[in-house]
């Protein structure tokens, strides 16, 4: 799959969910799906920060403001989520970070879809998106079902290109500075 659908094709469902969230009368429901909202962001500003963007970063030589822009509005976005997954949906102030989650990602999809992608898309065969595009639905995939601490790096080639290959549960999970030791999380 071209990696650019892919990437619109997951703006749309987290705009969808959110839409759900906000419609959901069931606290226990909506905090199901914040939690599933919060790894969907988390995932998918991860992979076009891994994958997409270094690529792009190569084509746009000269003009790279979009980008720098695109990585700002990932750490708001960011943010935002993670601030509505510790709010209680009871609270009172849980409509209002829904809403500032819903903006901020509404103004990164189009500012993407509208700038970015069309850049990428004159910068790159079609070829190349499709690549891209396997490699970033197996990392989401991944990212999603098993996740990854946020401070974990995932894998990617020197070049800035993704390894076909390199996304398996193995590939994304963290790993101390002892070779074969699993990193361990605090209080386990």
């Amino acid at each position: 799959m071209d990696a650019l659908d892919l990437l619109e094709q997951q703006h749309l469902e987290v705009r969808a969910l959110i839409t759900r969230i906000a419609a959901e009368p069931s606290p226990g429901l909506r905090t199901s799906m914040v939690a599933q909202l919060s790894r969907m962001i988390d995932a998918h500003v991860r992979i076009e920060e891994t994958y997409l963007y270094p690529v792009c970063a190569e084509r746009m030589a000269g003009d790279r403001k979009p980008l720098h822009d695109a990585y700002e509005k990932h750490g708001l976005a960011r943010f935002a989520a993670d601030n509505l997954l510790r709010t209680r949906v009871t609270d009172v102030r849980f409509e209002a970070r829904l809403r500032l989650l819903r903006d901020i990602f509404a103004h990164h999809a189009d500012e993407e879809e509208d700038v970015l992608f069309p850049k990428a898309k004159r910068g790159l065969t079609d070829e190349q998106l499709d690549v891209i595009g396997s490699d970033l639905e197996r990392a989401y995939e991944v990212l999603l079902r098993v996740g990854v601490p946020a401070g974990a790096q995932l894998a990617r080639s020197q070049r800035g290109w993704p390894r076909r290959g390199a996304h398996s549960v193995r590939a994304l999970r963290p790993v101390s500075r002892r070779r074969g030791e699993a990193l361990r999380v605090r209080g386990c």
